[in-house]
Protein backbone atom coordinates (compact mmCIF):
# COMPACT_ATOMS: atom_id res chain seq x y z
CA UNK A 1 0.00 0.00 0.00
CA UNK A 2 1.68 3.28 -1.24
CA UNK A 3 2.18 5.91 2.60
CA UNK A 4 0.09 8.81 2.16
CA UNK A 5 1.87 11.86 0.85
CA UNK A 6 1.75 15.37 2.83
CA UNK A 7 -1.17 16.22 0.76
CA UNK A 8 -3.23 13.16 1.67
CA UNK A 9 -2.25 14.00 4.59
CA UNK A 10 -3.46 17.48 5.05
CA UNK A 11 -6.73 16.34 3.26
CA UNK A 12 -7.16 13.32 6.06
CA UNK A 13 -5.92 15.76 9.04
CA UNK A 14 -9.86 17.85 8.77
CA UNK A 15 -11.58 14.97 9.55
CA UNK A 16 -9.55 13.31 12.25
CA UNK A 17 -9.50 16.51 13.90
CA UNK A 18 -13.53 16.55 13.93
CA UNK A 19 -13.07 12.66 15.31
CA UNK A 20 -10.89 13.95 17.93
CA UNK A 21 -12.67 16.80 19.16
CA UNK A 22 -15.73 15.22 19.62
CA UNK A 23 -13.40 12.26 21.47
CA UNK A 24 -12.34 15.24 23.60
CA UNK A 25 -15.89 16.76 24.64
CA UNK A 26 -17.17 13.22 25.15
CA UNK A 27 -18.25 11.67 28.50
CA UNK A 28 -14.93 10.23 28.98
CA UNK A 29 -13.43 13.81 29.36
CA UNK A 30 -16.55 15.33 30.68
CA UNK A 31 -15.29 16.06 34.17
CA UNK A 32 -11.81 17.05 33.53
CA UNK A 33 -13.21 18.96 31.01
CA UNK A 34 -15.93 20.81 33.17
CA UNK A 35 -13.49 21.83 35.44
CA UNK A 36 -11.16 23.04 32.79
CA UNK A 37 -14.07 25.10 31.68
CA UNK A 38 -14.95 26.56 34.83
CA UNK A 39 -11.12 27.23 35.40
CA UNK A 40 -11.80 29.27 32.16
CA UNK A 41 -14.82 31.15 32.82
CA UNK A 42 -13.69 34.20 31.95
CA UNK A 43 -13.38 32.81 28.34
CA UNK A 44 -17.22 31.34 27.61
CA UNK A 45 -18.55 34.60 29.37
CA UNK A 46 -16.74 36.78 27.11
CA UNK A 47 -18.50 35.20 24.32
CA UNK A 48 -15.74 34.38 21.65
CA UNK A 49 -16.36 31.41 19.87
CA UNK A 50 -12.83 31.53 18.37
CA UNK A 51 -11.26 31.65 22.24
CA UNK A 52 -13.34 28.38 23.35
CA UNK A 53 -12.34 26.65 19.83
CA UNK A 54 -8.54 27.54 21.13
CA UNK A 55 -9.32 26.09 24.57
CA UNK A 56 -11.06 23.00 23.26
CA UNK A 57 -7.75 22.62 20.85
CA UNK A 58 -5.06 23.17 23.79
CA UNK A 59 -7.09 20.67 25.89
CA UNK A 60 -7.27 18.12 23.38
CA UNK A 61 -3.55 18.09 22.15
CA UNK A 62 -1.75 19.59 25.47
CA UNK A 63 -3.64 19.46 28.50
CA UNK A 64 -2.31 16.64 30.75
CA UNK A 65 -4.32 14.07 32.16
CA UNK A 66 -4.06 12.38 36.07
CA UNK A 67 -2.05 9.61 34.39
CA UNK A 68 0.26 12.16 32.32
CA UNK A 69 -0.86 11.56 29.16
CA UNK A 70 -3.17 13.88 26.77
CA UNK A 71 -6.54 13.37 24.98
CA UNK A 72 -4.90 12.97 21.42
CA UNK A 73 -2.29 10.13 22.79
CA UNK A 74 -5.53 7.95 24.11
CA UNK A 75 -7.08 9.13 20.62
CA UNK A 76 -4.76 6.93 19.55
CA UNK A 77 -4.55 4.63 21.85
CA UNK A 78 -8.36 3.69 20.63
CA UNK A 79 -8.37 4.34 16.83
CA UNK A 80 -7.94 0.85 14.40
CA UNK A 81 -7.09 1.22 11.21
CA UNK A 82 -4.88 4.33 11.17
CA UNK A 83 -2.07 4.33 8.90
CA UNK A 84 1.47 4.80 10.53
CA UNK A 85 1.70 8.12 8.77
CA UNK A 86 -1.75 9.27 10.35
CA UNK A 87 -0.45 7.74 14.11
CA UNK A 88 2.63 10.01 13.83
CA UNK A 89 0.73 13.04 12.59
CA UNK A 90 -1.48 13.24 15.20
CA UNK A 91 1.20 12.62 18.05
CA UNK A 92 3.29 15.41 16.59
CA UNK A 93 0.43 17.95 17.20
CA UNK A 94 1.27 17.99 20.57
CA UNK A 95 4.90 20.07 19.82
CA UNK A 96 2.26 23.06 19.09
CA UNK A 97 3.59 26.33 18.25
CA UNK A 98 1.83 29.22 20.00
CA UNK A 99 2.28 32.86 18.44
CA UNK A 100 1.85 36.22 16.90
CA UNK A 101 2.82 35.71 13.46
CA UNK A 102 3.71 38.44 10.69
CA UNK A 103 2.49 37.22 7.17
CA UNK A 104 5.37 37.35 5.61
CA UNK A 105 3.99 36.53 2.11
CA UNK A 106 2.45 33.47 0.31
CA UNK A 107 3.29 30.97 -2.05
CA UNK A 108 1.23 28.44 -3.25
CA UNK A 109 -1.27 27.36 -0.62
CA UNK A 110 1.89 27.91 1.92
CA UNK A 111 1.80 31.18 3.74
CA UNK A 112 5.39 32.04 5.52
CA UNK A 113 4.42 33.47 8.72
CA UNK A 114 7.33 35.03 11.04
CA UNK A 115 6.48 34.60 15.02
CA UNK A 116 7.58 37.71 16.64
CA UNK A 117 7.79 35.72 19.72
CA UNK A 118 10.22 32.70 19.28
CA UNK A 119 11.50 35.40 15.84
CA UNK A 120 11.08 31.75 14.21
CA UNK A 121 9.40 31.74 10.37
CA UNK A 122 7.03 28.76 9.86
CA UNK A 123 5.74 27.93 6.43
CA UNK A 124 2.30 26.91 7.12
CA UNK A 125 -0.60 25.50 5.26
CA UNK A 126 -4.54 24.74 6.10
CA UNK A 127 -6.78 21.72 5.64
CA UNK A 128 -9.63 24.07 4.59
CA UNK A 129 -7.71 24.74 1.32
CA UNK A 130 -5.55 27.02 -0.74
CA UNK A 131 -8.90 29.52 -0.90
CA UNK A 132 -8.74 29.71 2.91
CA UNK A 133 -5.26 31.52 2.98
CA UNK A 134 -6.55 34.35 0.56
CA UNK A 135 -8.36 35.75 3.76
CA UNK A 136 -4.42 36.17 5.26
CA UNK A 137 -3.15 39.17 3.42
CA UNK A 138 0.72 39.73 3.26
CA UNK A 139 2.03 42.19 6.22
CA UNK A 140 -0.94 41.83 8.19
CA UNK A 141 -1.01 39.67 11.23
CA UNK A 142 -2.11 36.15 12.77
CA UNK A 143 -2.86 35.06 16.15
CA UNK A 144 -2.92 31.39 15.74
CA UNK A 145 -1.47 28.14 17.15
CA UNK A 146 0.56 25.44 14.33
CA UNK A 147 1.06 22.37 14.32
CA UNK A 148 3.77 20.13 12.73
CA UNK A 149 2.97 18.47 9.56
CA UNK A 150 5.68 17.18 7.68
CA UNK A 151 8.49 19.69 7.25
CA UNK A 152 6.23 22.21 7.53
CA UNK A 153 2.98 23.63 9.58
CA UNK A 154 -0.61 23.27 9.93
CA UNK A 155 -2.83 25.65 11.15
CA UNK A 156 -5.24 24.49 14.24
CA UNK A 157 -7.88 26.14 16.36
CA UNK A 158 -8.84 29.48 15.32
CA UNK A 159 -6.87 32.45 13.96
CA UNK A 160 -7.28 36.06 14.74
CA UNK A 161 -7.12 38.22 12.28
CA UNK A 162 -4.89 41.68 12.88
CA UNK A 163 -4.43 44.77 10.17
CA UNK A 164 -1.47 45.44 8.56
CA UNK A 165 -1.12 48.62 10.08
CA UNK A 166 -2.01 47.61 13.49
CA UNK A 167 1.83 46.14 14.14
CA UNK A 168 1.55 47.46 17.80
CA UNK A 169 -0.91 46.12 18.54
CA UNK A 170 0.44 42.97 17.55
CA UNK A 171 3.54 43.48 18.93
CA UNK A 172 1.57 44.24 22.40
CA UNK A 173 -0.30 40.65 22.17
CA UNK A 174 3.49 39.01 21.70
CA UNK A 175 4.23 40.86 24.97
CA UNK A 176 1.38 39.14 26.69
CA UNK A 177 1.90 35.75 25.64
CA UNK A 178 5.23 36.28 26.63
CA UNK A 179 4.30 36.99 29.69
CA UNK A 180 1.93 34.57 30.32
CA UNK A 181 4.34 31.57 28.41
CA UNK A 182 7.85 32.66 28.33
CA UNK A 183 8.94 29.35 27.42
CA UNK A 184 7.36 29.74 23.67
CA UNK A 185 10.47 31.82 23.21
CA UNK A 186 12.80 29.21 23.39
CA UNK A 187 11.70 27.28 20.62
CA UNK A 188 14.55 29.29 19.00
CA UNK A 189 17.81 27.64 19.84
CA UNK A 190 19.57 30.95 20.11
CA UNK A 191 17.10 32.76 22.65
CA UNK A 192 17.71 29.28 24.72
CA UNK A 193 21.12 30.00 24.97
CA UNK A 194 21.02 33.23 25.06
CA UNK A 195 18.72 32.89 28.04
CA UNK A 196 21.48 30.08 29.88
CA UNK A 197 24.05 32.99 29.22
CA UNK A 198 21.65 36.12 30.69
CA UNK A 199 20.58 33.47 33.82
CA UNK A 200 24.46 32.45 34.45
CA UNK A 201 24.90 36.67 34.23
CA UNK A 202 21.61 37.42 36.97
CA UNK A 203 23.21 35.01 39.48
CA UNK A 204 26.66 35.87 39.19
CA UNK A 205 25.14 39.32 40.44
CA UNK A 206 22.85 37.51 42.76
CA UNK A 207 25.92 36.06 44.36
CA UNK A 208 27.97 39.33 44.49
CA UNK A 209 25.05 41.06 46.25
CA UNK A 210 24.03 38.41 48.80
CA UNK A 211 27.65 36.24 49.21
CA UNK A 212 25.86 33.43 48.38
CA UNK A 213 23.46 31.31 46.28
CA UNK A 214 20.80 30.86 49.44
CA UNK A 215 19.26 33.48 52.00
CA UNK A 216 16.75 32.89 54.17
CA UNK A 217 15.11 36.89 54.99
CA UNK A 218 12.02 37.78 56.71
CA UNK A 219 8.90 37.98 55.03
CA UNK A 220 8.47 41.70 56.26
CA UNK A 221 11.56 42.44 54.73
CA UNK A 222 11.75 40.47 51.62
CA UNK A 223 10.43 43.33 49.44
CA UNK A 224 13.40 45.89 50.23
CA UNK A 225 15.88 43.46 50.11
CA UNK A 226 15.04 42.27 46.33
CA UNK A 227 14.29 46.00 45.42
CA UNK A 228 17.99 46.57 46.34
CA UNK A 229 19.48 43.86 44.92
CA UNK A 230 17.82 44.57 41.92
CA UNK A 231 19.12 48.08 42.19
CA UNK A 232 22.72 46.70 42.87
CA UNK A 233 22.29 44.51 39.79
CA UNK A 234 21.53 47.60 37.59
CA UNK A 235 23.74 50.20 38.60
CA UNK A 236 26.53 48.89 40.55
CA UNK A 237 27.91 45.37 39.32
CA UNK A 238 29.67 45.66 36.30
CA UNK A 239 30.40 43.20 33.40
CA UNK A 240 33.97 42.20 32.40
CA UNK A 241 34.10 45.21 30.11
CA UNK A 242 33.16 47.75 33.46
CA UNK A 243 29.60 48.31 32.29
CA UNK A 244 26.59 48.58 34.26
CA UNK A 245 23.17 47.36 33.08
CA UNK A 246 22.01 51.14 33.05
CA UNK A 247 25.31 51.91 31.11
CA UNK A 248 24.35 49.26 28.30
CA UNK A 249 20.52 50.47 28.19
CA UNK A 250 21.28 53.82 28.02
CA UNK A 251 23.82 53.09 25.32
CA UNK A 252 20.98 50.80 23.05
CA UNK A 253 18.46 54.12 23.86
CA UNK A 254 16.53 52.72 26.47
CA UNK A 255 14.89 54.45 29.08
CA UNK A 256 16.64 53.33 32.56
CA UNK A 257 14.72 53.35 36.04
CA UNK A 258 16.19 54.73 39.33
CA UNK A 259 15.00 50.56 40.40
CA UNK A 260 13.54 47.49 39.26
CA UNK A 261 10.08 46.66 40.82
CA UNK A 262 9.32 42.43 41.42
CA UNK A 263 5.81 41.93 42.05
CA UNK A 264 6.07 39.35 45.22
CA UNK A 265 2.84 37.64 46.11
CA UNK A 266 1.51 37.91 49.77
CA UNK A 267 2.22 34.60 50.96
CA UNK A 268 5.83 35.51 50.84
CA UNK A 269 5.63 38.77 52.16
CA UNK A 270 3.30 37.24 54.71
CA UNK A 271 5.63 34.46 55.84
CA UNK A 272 7.54 34.13 58.50
CA UNK A 273 10.40 33.18 56.52
CA UNK A 274 11.32 33.25 53.23
CA UNK A 275 14.15 31.13 51.21
CA UNK A 276 15.14 32.28 48.19
CA UNK A 277 17.84 30.33 46.34
CA UNK A 278 19.58 31.11 42.81
CA UNK A 279 20.30 27.86 41.40
CA UNK A 280 22.72 27.63 38.21
CA UNK A 281 19.88 25.42 36.20
CA UNK A 282 16.60 26.13 38.17
CA UNK A 283 17.20 29.66 38.20
CA UNK A 284 15.74 32.24 41.16
CA UNK A 285 12.72 30.58 43.82
CA UNK A 286 11.25 31.81 46.44
CA UNK A 287 10.41 29.35 49.18
CA UNK A 288 8.22 30.58 51.88
CA UNK A 289 8.78 29.46 55.66
CA UNK A 290 12.03 27.78 54.12
CA UNK A 291 13.19 28.70 57.75
CA UNK A 292 10.93 25.73 59.42
CA UNK A 293 12.36 23.48 56.83
CA UNK A 294 15.38 24.39 57.41
CA UNK A 295 15.91 24.03 60.40
CA UNK A 296 14.50 20.52 60.71
CA UNK A 297 16.65 19.61 58.31
CA UNK A 298 19.10 20.57 60.54
CA UNK A 299 17.92 18.98 63.69
CA UNK A 300 16.21 15.66 62.55
CA UNK A 301 14.08 15.13 66.03
CA UNK A 302 12.52 18.42 64.99
CA UNK A 303 10.10 16.21 63.08
CA UNK A 304 8.28 15.35 66.70
CA UNK A 305 7.25 19.26 66.84
CA UNK A 306 3.98 19.67 64.58
CA UNK A 307 4.86 23.20 63.02
CA UNK A 308 8.27 21.21 61.66
CA UNK A 309 7.16 18.14 60.73
CA UNK A 310 3.80 19.89 58.44
CA UNK A 311 6.24 22.36 56.85
CA UNK A 312 8.38 19.21 55.39
CA UNK A 313 5.29 17.72 54.53
CA UNK A 314 4.37 20.71 52.74
CA UNK A 315 7.73 21.00 50.50
CA UNK A 316 7.59 17.39 49.86
CA UNK A 317 3.84 17.31 48.76
CA UNK A 318 2.93 20.02 46.76
CA UNK A 319 2.84 19.33 43.87
CA UNK A 320 3.60 22.72 42.56
CA UNK A 321 6.57 23.52 44.61
CA UNK A 322 10.15 22.74 42.61
CA UNK A 323 12.10 19.82 44.25
CA UNK A 324 14.72 22.29 44.22
CA UNK A 325 14.75 22.86 48.55
CA UNK A 326 14.53 19.52 49.37
CA UNK A 327 17.38 18.53 47.02
CA UNK A 328 19.97 21.00 48.36
CA UNK A 329 18.86 20.38 52.22
CA UNK A 330 18.76 16.47 52.27
CA UNK A 331 21.92 16.33 49.90
CA UNK A 332 23.71 18.88 52.33
CA UNK A 333 23.90 16.10 55.12
CA UNK A 334 22.46 12.80 53.51
CA UNK A 335 22.50 11.05 57.18
CA UNK A 336 20.31 13.85 59.01
CA UNK A 337 18.06 13.52 55.92
CA UNK A 338 17.59 10.26 56.08
CA UNK A 339 16.52 10.57 60.23
CA UNK A 340 13.89 13.25 59.06
CA UNK A 341 12.65 11.58 56.39
CA UNK A 342 12.17 8.22 58.20
CA UNK A 343 10.31 10.17 60.99
CA UNK A 344 7.82 13.04 59.31
CA UNK A 345 6.91 9.91 56.53
CA UNK A 346 7.05 7.47 59.36
CA UNK A 347 9.28 4.70 57.08
CA UNK A 348 12.25 3.10 59.22
CA UNK A 349 15.06 2.67 57.46
CA UNK A 350 14.03 5.27 54.59
CA UNK A 351 17.37 6.38 52.52
CA UNK A 352 17.90 10.01 50.36
CA UNK A 353 20.53 8.33 48.17
CA UNK A 354 17.99 5.01 47.41
CA UNK A 355 14.56 6.53 47.98
CA UNK A 356 14.97 9.96 47.15
CA UNK A 357 14.54 10.61 43.83
CA UNK A 358 11.47 7.88 43.68
CA UNK A 359 9.85 10.29 46.54
CA UNK A 360 10.34 13.70 44.24
CA UNK A 361 9.09 11.53 41.47
CA UNK A 362 5.65 10.79 43.41
CA UNK A 363 4.53 13.54 44.93
CA UNK A 364 5.92 16.21 41.78
CA UNK A 365 5.16 14.23 38.47
CA UNK A 366 5.76 17.45 36.63
CA UNK A 367 8.45 18.91 37.62
CA UNK A 368 10.14 15.46 35.20
CA UNK A 369 7.32 16.03 32.37
CA UNK A 370 9.26 19.13 30.93
CA UNK A 371 13.25 19.92 30.49
CA UNK A 372 14.06 22.95 32.57
CA UNK A 373 14.26 26.07 30.79
CA UNK A 374 16.13 29.38 31.56
CA UNK A 375 14.50 31.69 34.04
CA UNK A 376 15.58 34.41 32.57
CA UNK A 377 13.88 35.23 28.88
CA UNK A 378 14.96 37.17 26.30
CA UNK A 379 13.16 39.45 24.59
CA UNK A 380 13.48 39.92 20.98
CA UNK A 381 12.67 43.24 19.47
CA UNK A 382 8.92 43.15 18.51
CA UNK A 383 8.59 42.68 22.44
CA UNK A 384 11.21 44.88 23.69
CA UNK A 385 9.12 47.30 21.70
CA UNK A 386 5.74 46.92 22.96
CA UNK A 387 7.53 46.54 26.88
CA UNK A 388 8.75 50.32 26.01
CA UNK A 389 5.74 51.32 24.92
CA UNK A 390 4.50 50.30 28.72
CA UNK A 391 6.07 53.38 30.32
CA UNK A 392 4.36 51.98 34.05
CA UNK A 393 6.16 48.64 33.19
CA UNK A 394 9.39 48.40 34.62
CA UNK A 395 9.72 45.14 36.45
CA UNK A 396 12.47 43.61 34.66
CA UNK A 397 15.81 44.47 33.18
CA UNK A 398 15.73 46.01 29.53
CA UNK A 399 15.28 43.51 26.44
CA UNK A 400 14.98 40.75 29.32
CA UNK A 401 12.43 38.85 31.04
CA UNK A 402 11.39 36.80 33.78
CA UNK A 403 8.62 34.45 35.03
CA UNK A 404 6.02 35.12 38.13
CA UNK A 405 7.18 34.74 41.57
CA UNK A 406 4.67 32.10 42.49
CA UNK A 407 5.25 30.07 45.34
CA UNK A 408 8.48 27.61 44.89
CA UNK A 409 8.70 28.59 41.38
CA UNK A 410 11.09 30.93 39.39
CA UNK A 411 11.19 34.83 39.74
Amino acid sequence: MTPPTENDLIERSGELKRRLIAFATGRRYRRVLDALMFEHADILLAGDEGDVVNLLDRFALQHRLADGRRVVEQFVEKQKGLAPEERDMLLGWRDVVEGIFAIVRREGDTLLLHNLVDELTYPTRSNAGPAAMSAFPAKAFLIDRLVPLGDGWLLSGAQRLVPRGARGEAERFAADLVARAPHLVFRNPERLKDGWRFQREDRQRFVAFFQTDTVVLRGDELAARMRAYMRFSLHEWRDDAGETLAALAGIEGDEVPASLEMTLPDDLTAAETVGVIYDETDGMHFFPDFGLVAEAFARPELAADRRHREAVLDYLKDPDLVPLPLRRLAEADPERADRLLAAVLRQPGFSWARDGEALLRRYKPRAFEEPVLPGVVPMGEAVARAQRREAGDRRHPPRRGGGGTKRGRRA
